[in-house]
């Protein structure tokens, strides 16, 4: 009976319009678009409607939606200032973010919120002078210590928040915690432009005198771009940001997903030379560090490239061989330049990006940028057509978005706290992890006290912190898999 059956299904999905490909097991695979807040895509019902439509009808299963452009929230529910674009439906009628989510999760795909973190301050953006806007109140135009953006090594002000500022930090932590608080139904988080602009970038007058007091420099230093402990410095903020975020976003829904678009430009990590790199040494961000850490679940490495020219489809090529050798503790999911290349070219970088390989290993799935410029040359019309492409070709196995295993069946556990002794916060404190009697290793505290670490083995802990005179305060916890202990 068995020799029947299976061929009387086949049939009758034939019969039906499917392939035998589509009657396959769903595979555990990203296929996300990108949907930027620059075009068309989620201004409205309609537009959210047609989106969704547009991704179920490609297979995909993940919409990494723009909630954040420059300081502004394209989501009702926020303290910052909602978005003036003239082409958004107004708030009475229409709340992009929930709208979406509700939508997306009735069709069952996943919805991740995109924020850009670094920009801020932009001239043309006409929120800028709105009283609830950051750049109003701690913009380039303000004097002193309530400046929180960054500056060039020439004195130029810039409108990026600068991330040696604890200021800075602890308000991008207070924009994430309210979107999750608020949108509880969302699937994941996803940082963009969590870096600086260059290797002239980080000149904030804070910033500067913290590093001169941890080398014990004049306060008024400062120091070359190229200055190889100032540029670890601001890598090492870079990091703690992207640290600090994640574990206060696990600490509020232990299952969100927390992502980042990261860099790649020219060929993969300069012929393996990683600190020669662009994304390492230009502008200060160290994410296979983060993936070894366990600091995000998963990058998208943003891999921009035309297909038709030589030297960058070999720069692609490196790139997948790069991030299969780099995923550390977590995942990666190729980012495509989709706008870049024809419907043909796009397929092929899919196909070569989600083919194992020599050894067996694949990438957890792609990205799209964008949903508006899914290829070179689209519309409406020819966009549902590519995602019909996509269904049949690609996409044509059924695919689930990732579980993660760390989320879904945790073995770590994270902790924060605030470093004190005597009652009293303790900046740049050293924490000590001790399990079970042996210590594991020191974390640092950050200007206000934090400190945090991640994957850690569950089980009994002493912390100690360590003053610079040498005393201490010692506090004991327990560390449980996949959930945040914070002190």
């Amino acid at each position: 009976m068995r020799r029947i059956v299976a061929p009387l299904f086949m049939i009758a999905l034939l019969l039906l319009g499917a392939s035998p490909v589509q009657a396959q097991a769903p595979v555990q695979q990203m296929r996300a678009f990108w949907v930027d807040n620059l075009h068309p895509g989620f201004y409205n019902p309609a537009q959210v409607d047609e989106l969704v439509n547009n991704v179920v009808r490609a297979g995909a299963n993940t919409i990494i939606v723009q909630v954040r452009r420059h300081g502004d929230a394209w989501y009702n529910n926020s303290f910052e200032p909602r978005s003036a674009d003239s082409h958004l439906a107004p708030a009475a009628q229409f709340d992009p973010l929930g709208y979406l989510l509700a939508k997306a999760h009735a069709a069952g795909l996943r919805v991740h919120a995109w924020l850009v973190m670094s920009v801020a301050c932009r001239p043309t953006d006409p929120l800028w002078g709105n009283p609830a806007h950051v750049c109003t109140t701690h913009g380039p135009e303000i004097q002193g210590a309530d400046r929180w953006t960054t500056a060039t090594f020439g004195g130029e002000q810039v409108g990026d928040l600068d991330f040696g500022h604890p200021s800075s930090i602890t308000y991008l932590e207070g924009v994430v915690s309210h979107l999750v608080q608020a949108y509880p139904a969302l699937d994941g988080l996803h940082w963009d432009y969590i870096r600086l602009s260059g290797m002239s970038y980080g000149y904030n007058q804070v910033s500067l005198e913290r590093f001169n007091r941890a080398f014990g420099q004049p306060l008024d230093s400062r120091p070359r771009p190229e200055d190889a402990a100032w540029s670890q410095w601001r890598r090492d903020r870079v990091t703690e940001l992207v640290r600090r975020l994640y574990i206060r976003a696990k600490a509020l829904k232990p299952s969100i997903q927390v992502s980042a678009a990261t860099i790649t430009w020219g060929g993969a990590g300069n012929g393996g030379n990683w600190p020669a790199s662009a994304a390492y040494k230009q502008v200060f961000q160290d994410w296979p560090a983060w993936l070894d850490e366990g600091i995000i679940d998963f990058a998208v490495p943003m891999h921009y490239f035309e297909e038709g020219v030589p030297r960058s489809r070999a720069w692609y090529d490196g790139w997948l061989a790069f991030d299969r050798d780099h995923v550390g503790r977590r995942a990666i999911v190729s980012g495509l330049g989709a706008w870049l290349n024809t419907r043909e070219q796009n397929l092929g970088q899919v196909q070569r990006a989600l083919t194992p390989d020599g050894q067996g290993r694949s990438l957890a799935g792609v990205a799209f940028y964008s949903y508006a410029g899914s290829f070179a040359g689209i519309n409406d019309e020819s966009r549902r057509t590519f995602m019909d492409q996509l269904r049949t070709t690609v996409f044509a196995q059924p695919a689930q978005a990732p579980d993660w295993p760390w989320i879904a069946t945790p073995t770590g556990g994270h902790i924060q706290g605030i470093a004190t002794v005597d009652g009293a916060v303790v900046a740049e404190a050293k924490v000590s992890l001790i399990r079970d009697g042996v210590w594991l290793r020191d974390i640092f505290a950050s200007a206000d006290g934090w400190f945090g670490a991640v994957e850690l083995p569950p089980g009994p802990y002493a912390i100690a912190i360590t003053r610079a005179d040498g005393k201490q305060n010692w506090r004991f916890v327990m560390v449980n898999p996949g959930l945040v202990t914070s002190l």
